[in-house]
């Protein structure tokens, strides 16, 4: 199987590329950056000028993964074009250049949970009313219309991933990166928010295992699928297990403030991906636990 990953160099990107030539798939990527971290077949792009003509019509690829794009929510409060040319502009130009030149090549979007908003119930379902809260939600959705437009109207092959809160090795930002660099030789923390919001976490292995899956099961019909662990814990929950694995956990505390465009409250329904036979390889506390481990590692080179 010839797979192409957009984003390679990101941090899904890079955990598909792994996954992908552990398994003796023949893989490509490409990226912003001039060369790649480690040893695969690369092309390096231009943010507003990608060369996706030249990418697709050299090569015959069976599937494109799409794991590009912003994922700054905060960035697309202030930046709303910059990220609608990134999560929205960007998949048309792909998908129509995957018209042109490889047709039969199935396409993966990586969509986000921030779609969903606040949902109205939880567990929420792919079903679900959408009502972003930020531009980075609505462009999401955008993405995700593109997608079916181009499977309605030009038999273009795709599936839509909804991932929820992944987290885990080679994530430098959000919540445990930042958790971390906060607190590490502090005797204390603060958080924005009230500590009872709520995510649904996903360790990193287990969302490219499931993206995997869904690639050789055949899914094609532009479906969308909730990639996530099915189980709600309140950010106080997540950060209090995480500051747990320190010698001397500094105290925590939370500000009250909630940021613009986040969420209250996710808990996902994943019955139907786990139909398809996916199970969750990882728990929270042992993802935790790997995730401190690195970052700590990061933290101790950089240092030196």
């Amino acid at each position: 199987m010839k797979i192409l990953v957009l984003g390679s160099e990101g941090f899904i990107g890079k955990h598909l590329v792994q996954l992908f030539q552990k398994k003796k798939y023949h893989v490509a990527g490409c990226d912003l950056f001039e060369r790649p971290t480690h040893n695969y077949q690369y092309f390096k792009v231009s943010r507003l000028s990608p060369e996706w003509e030249e990418i697709f019509s050299s090569g015959s690829y069976n599937v494109c993964v799409n794991a590009a794009g912003s994922g700054n929510v905060p960035y697309s409060m202030s930046h709303p074009l910059v990220d609608f040319e990134s999560n929205g502009l960007d998949v048309i130009r792909i998908l129509d250049a995957i018209r042109r030149f490889c047709g039969s090549c199935l396409y993966v979007q990586l969509s986000s949970a921030a779609v969903y908003g606040n949902p109205k119930q939880l567990p929420v379902t792919e079903n679900a009313s959408l009502s972003p809260l930020s531009p980075y939600g609505w462009h999401k959705w955008i993405s995700e219309l593109i997608c079916q437009e181009y499977f309605y109207t030009y038999g273009i092959p795709s599936f839509i991933v909804r991932p929820f809160s992944v987290y885990g090795p080679g994530l430098r930002k959000q919540l445990f990166w930042d958790l971390f660099n906060r607190a590490n030789g502090k005797k204390e923390v603060e958080l924005f928010g009230t500590g009872n919001e709520s995510r649904d976490f996903i360790f990193i292995s287990d969302l490219v295992n499931a993206i995997d899956l869904l690639i050789e099961t055949g899914i094609r019909e532009a479906n969308v699928y909730n990639l996530a662990s099915g189980s709600e814990t309140s950010i106080r929950t997540a950060a209090t297990v995480f500051l747990d694995q320190f010698s001397n956990p500094p105290t925590l505390s939370f500000n009250g403030q909630v940021k613009s465009g986040d969420p209250l409250n996710w808990k996902a329904d994943i019955s139907k991906i786990k139909s398809l036979g996916f199970q969750l390889g990882t728990s929270l506390e042992e993802g935790l636990q790997v995730t401190h481990q690195w970052i700590s590692e990061q933290n101790f080179n950089h240092d030196r």
